[in-house]
């Protein structure tokens, strides 16, 4: 149940397609901006989609701080809601944390929000250059 977590989290490390940059340094090496708190404050709500081997996750964090949505197992673990919140600390670290209801789980979750052109990433890491990023189409739609 560990690693359903760990794949159906809100923006989680993944691999990204070959034009995107994978890592927090290659994003920086491109002339990536962290956005800060007010900039993220002002995205509105964001639409998560995260497909895995073993789970899907689909959630909005609303522009109210709220997070809702839906994780599907596809090992044979059913469905559950995921309800939370998120916040976004002064330095621009936003936090999410969420319970999955069904599954008797909850986590919580914390990274850092970049610019790079038009499009917005998301990194658990605001120093750590290995760290994996994820990339977000435009202001509704995260992959």
């Amino acid at each position: 149940m560990k690693r359903l977590i760990a794949l159906a989290g809100l923006a989680l490390c993944g691999a990204v397609s070959a034009q995107q940059p994978a890592t927090l340094g290659e994003l920086l090496d491109q002339g990536a901006s962290k956005l800060s708190a007010a900039e993220i404050r002002t995205l509105g709500d964001v639409r998560v989609l995260r497909r895995a081997p073993d789970a899907d996750a689909y959630m909005t964090l609303r522009a109210d701080g709220t997070v809702v949505g839906m994780v599907h197992n596809k090992q044979g673990h059913g469905s559950s809601e995921a309800v939370g919140t998120w916040q976004v600390r002064a330095d621009g670290q936003r936090c999410s944390d969420v319970e999955l209801p069904a599954f008797r789980m909850a986590m919580q979750q914390c990274g850092y929000t970049y610019r790079l052109g038009k499009d917005i990433y998301f990194a658990p890491s605001d120093v750590d250059r290995t760290a994996q990023v994820t990339v977000q189409a435009g202001h509704a739609f995260l992959h």
